[in-house]
């Protein structure tokens, strides 16, 4: 893996707030989401919330591959790995952001409020005019 390419792929997603979210379905098949970023230092390691009980949530239960990909006009970062669910109340606190209220009303212990930690096995991208595929 080259360093360069690396920092250029750390940068891109430190930047980046939307992407889209696959995981596997109940029949197998990839299923694809919106998601907001949040608090993501580097591609190892990337977080957002999602709803208990929603589909993200009930297929992330049942198998945790997934793959996240952030893009912008010229550029993309497909990262794919493993998700787990976070519901302790260190984890929510610490990942709570002030426009969550209107989707948790409840704020940081809100019942209904997880997060997402996506841990990164394989990353692909083509980040300015550059593409590289690697494992972490």
């Amino acid at each position: 893996m080259n360093k360069i390419i690396l920092e250029k792929a750390n940068k891109f997603i430190k930047a980046s707030s939307d992407a889209s979210f696959s995981v596997i379905d109940e029949s197998g098949y990839p299923s694809a989401s919106a998601i907001w970023l949040i608090n993501q230092n580097d591609i190892k390691e990337v977080y957002f919330s999602t709803i208990v009980g929603s589909n993200k949530y009930n297929r992330l239960q049942k198998n945790k591959q997934a793959s996240i990909c952030a893009y912008n006009e010229a550029n993309n970062l497909t990262l794919v790995g493993e998700a787990a669910i976070l519901t302790d109340q260190e984890s929510k606190t610490k990942h709570w952001q002030e426009n969550f209220i209107y989707i948790y009303p409840e704020g940081p212990t809100d019942p209904t409020y997880c997060i997402i930690k996506f841990t990164t096995k394989r990353v692909s991208l083509h980040i300015e005019h550059e593409g590289a595929e690697f494992l972490i």
